[in-house]
């Protein structure tokens, strides 16, 4: 009661401090004398009880105007805290043998310690006691570190930790021999002694997992790739184990993994990727019965396939300066792997009653490059070929199977001349059903007239046949290149085809002759080029003195389209990772082009991401630059599948693509789930702390001298306090009774 008149105990140790304004202080003392004064007038020895009434109730009117604080000043020391730290990572929730989950025996012990602060960690320290152990990573060292800094220079009185000491962070560093160590210079000056209680049994839980997939982020097409699977056991007395590996879920090969005496073993696969793109490789290990954990027995990644190096095939009919020209741009280009064939023997060659070591022409192997190596190449040339004399009876299969080869994802050029197109009978043949140009013309086959070739509105914007950026500066270009020689008649365009050059003058069906056609067919490309001196194209530029680049770049652009680069699809996607941890942001870029390849504003893009979770669909349209992005789920573990679909305003189909990503499925917390004594044990030794064993008890060691000193300072306003407002208003009052008591007013 008395410190709540006296505005908190003001009557301890200490001492008075006026707060009040001096202004304040002096209106009030002038008001005061006025009042007294006027009082005071008259007689006042018979009212000398009234004006000492009124004089104390005015002092006491001043004392609140004066504002007085009792200040008071000291220290004080309290007892030093006893902090614990409990490992609240998901490893803790694994359950051993018993049935009772590590966390809960964490929990247990933290309760027995009856700290003064509890928190709890995994990456990162965080305040206060866990209710389930559910946090990403495991930094002991870091929650040290927390601690340390958050009572910098306060002695504790003692640090207790609890965990299964498998620690994700930097403690455990290893050498070039792969031995296990304590990284000391992590640790930091810690404000008491430390007690590391370990929880869980080394081995106990029985488990087999994959602990990661080595593969690189990329590898090379029709190069060897190595992948290797590690694989780790606990509590389990298998010495193999086998593992399975697929791609985009079909199966790409089997290994066994043997484990050495500290249970770790590895399965190394060499795989020869056959398409370039990006695939998904899961590795998988099969699942025990006691297995504790099934969800660490299998793991993703995604890697890109790129080309090292274009494969070509170029199979001509007969020697020619088209032939020269093209097979010395192929051969000199460094990142093309050139075949090439060009004085053949035909059948009748080997009938002729000659030995082969009479005849000059080289042995044409053609079943086993159109039977059994087709698919090795990436691209294709036929230039002024007539199969013919070569296939005899095979023609109609070995045709057949370079146009499943273009259906599969293979290139194929047909280049113009007196052996090709209708000239070389490929008109009602297998070949001729993946061909840009319809073929079967009657009589004329060939126009022997010289005229330049017209870069249609396609041509302008397709890759093909932009050999500068600029448009106008193209079209220049186009303009003043040397007229060709003659050209291969045909039918027209095929369905589906586009067409880049037409004949000027020449028709068929309204629209002129096409002399450079490109066509889509399956997941392969085809271009036909109805004549046979694009040589000539080299002279243009080299008469202006700049050199034969027209001819290099139409061809160098020419194989880029047709062997698939990515940069070169009307819908591309491009992704900055293949690889992705849980949660981590993935933006995915869609770009969309035309068939003349210009950017499509306003386009609708939609599409789905497959993962394990389900189907996301994802919507949204291309901006003035033709690219519309997305953010793209990582929360599930496990490989994504990304399909795309573009359309015009119109609802036009402008072109799909798809790609993969994976979200890592290996869960860092439980690649390895074996209690780790030895760390929190060289942990204590490092910090002359105490270890104490799982499933035992030691009281932890505290330091009776810690403390705390507090310094204190308390204010204690005694205007505001209720009793001095009492007195002053009792004064008061008293005077005025004893004034209406004398008969005054």
């Amino acid at each position: 009661m008395m410190d709540w008149l006296t505005a908190g105990g003001a009557f301890g140790g200490g001492k008075l401090l006026f707060t009040g304004e001096p202004l304040v202080i002096g209106l009030v003392a002038v008001v005061a004398v006025v009042v007294f004064g006027l009082a005071v007038s008259g007689s006042w020895r018979s009212r000398l009880p009234e004006l000492v009434s009124l004089l104390v109730g005015l002092a006491f009117v001043g004392l609140v105007a004066a504002r007085p604080v009792w200040l008071a000043e000291g220290e004080r020391v309290e007892p030093g805290r006893f902090v614990v730290l409990v490992d609240a990572s998901r490893s803790m929730a694994v359950a051993e043998p018993g049935g009772q989950t590590r966390f809960e025996s964490a929990l247990a012990l933290a309760k027995r310690l009856q700290a003064t602060e509890t928190f709890h960690f995994g990456g990162e320290l965080r305040s206060g006691s866990p209710s389930v152990a559910d946090l990403d990573g495991t930094d002991i060292a870091g929650a040290l570190q927390a601690v340390s800094r958050r009572y910098a220079g306060e002695q504790l009185a003692g640090i207790a930790v609890i965990s299964d000491g498998i620690d994700r962070g930097g403690l455990i560093r290893a050498d070039a021999a792969g031995a296990r160590s304590l990284d000391e210079s992590v640790l930091p000056a810690l404000g008491g002694p430390l007690t590391v209680y370990a929880v869980g049994e080394a081995r106990a839980v029985p488990d087999v997992s994959i602990t990661d997939v080595v593969s690189g982020s990329f590898a090379f097409l029709r190069a060897p790739l190595t992948i290797e699977v590690r694989v780790e056991r606990s509590g389990l007395g298998m010495e193999s184990v086998p593992v399975t590996l697929t791609r985009n879920g079909q199966p790409a090969g089997s290994g066994v993994a043997r484990f050495d005496a500290e249970g770790h073993g590895s399965a190394v696969f060499t795989l020869v990727p056959d398409a370039p793109g990006r695939f998904v490789y899961e590795a998988s290990v099969p699942v025990a019965a006691e297995d504790a954990v099934p969800t660490n027995n299998r793991m993703s990644r995604v890697v890109r396939v790129v080309r090292d190096r274009v494969r070509v095939l170029q199979v001509c009919g007969s020697p020619s300066l088209d032939q020269k020209f093209l097979r010395l741009f192929l051969k000199e280009d460094p990142g093309v792997d050139l075949v090439s064939f060009f004085i053949l023997r035909t059948q009748s060659d080997l009938r002729s009653g000659f030995s082969p070591d009479e005849l000059s022409l080289i042995e044409f192997p053609y079943r086993r490059l159109f039977d059994d190596d087709l698919s090795t190449f990436d691209l294709v040339i036929l230039q002024n070929f007539d199969y013919e004399p070569f296939f005899e009876r095979d023609s109609t299969r070995l045709l057949g199977n370079i146009a499943q080869y273009v259906r599969d994802g293979g290139a194929l050029a047909m280049v113009g001349g007196d052996r090709s197109f209708d000239l070389g009978k490929y008109g009602g043949t297998p070949l001729e059903e993946v061909l840009p140009v319809k073929l079967g013309v009657q009589g004329e086959s060939v126009d022997e007239a010289a005229f330049a070739p017209m870069l249609t509105e396609a041509g302008a914007r397709h890759p093909v046949t932009r050999l500068l950026a600029d448009v106008a500066e193209n079209a220049a270009l186009w303009q003043r290149l040397p007229p060709m020689h003659g050209t291969n008649l045909t039918l027209g365009a095929a369905p589906g085809a586009g067409v880049l050059l037409r004949h000027p003058s020449r028709k068929e069906g309204g629209a002129g002759l096409p002399v450079l056609a490109v066509r889509q067919v399956g997941s392969g490309r085809t271009m036909a080029l109805t004549v046979d001196s694009s040589w000539r194209w080299s002279f243009s530029e080299a008469a202006l003195g700049g050199g034969n680049e027209a001819y290099l770049r139409f061809w160098k652009s020419a194989m880029r389209w047709l062997v698939g680069d990515p940069d070169e699809q009307a819908v591309v996607l491009e992704l900055p990772r293949e690889n992705v941890e849980p949660d981590e942001p993935l933006r995915l870029t869609a770009r969309v082009r035309d068939a003349g390849f210009a950017a499509v504003a306003g386009a609708n893009v939609v599409g789905t991401v497959i993962g394990p979770d389900g189907e996301v669909p994802l919507s949204s349209p291309t901006g003035d630059d033709g690219e519309a992005t997305f953010l793209l789920p990582t929360a599930q573990r496990g490989a994504h599948r990304v399909k795309i679909t573009a359309t015009s305003a119109d609802g036009a189909a402008l072109g799909s693509a798809e790609t993969v990503y994976a979200v890592i499925t290996r869960d860092p917390e439980l690649d390895r789930i074996g209690a780790d004594a030895a760390t929190l044990q060289a942990l204590a030794e490092a910090t002359g702390g105490r270890f104490v064993a799982a499933g035992t008890w030691q009281e932890p060691l505290r330091d009776a001298t810690a403390g705390r000193t507090i310094q204190d300072r308390r204010e204690s306003p005694l205007w505001s306090a209720p009793l001095l407002a009492l007195l002053a208003a009792s004064a008061l009052a008293l005077s005025w009774w004893l004034r209406r008591q004398s008969g005054q007013r």
